[in-house]
């Protein structure tokens, strides 16, 4: 399993335990980390 895959595992985890708002904090930033990485793979790696 990649590292991201147990990272998001692990926030999901954290999320029922009742840190909901760093849990969303923490997955809207590896959203825009994830989103920045595609479109700079269809701009040609800009």
């Amino acid at each position: 399993m990649s590292q991201l895959a147990e990272d998001l595992i692990e926030l999901r985890r954290l999320s029922q335990g009742g840190a909901r708002a760093l849990t969303d904090h923490l997955l809207r930033e590896v959203a825009a980390d994830l989103i920045s990485e595609g479109v700079a793979d269809e701009l040609g790696g800009c």
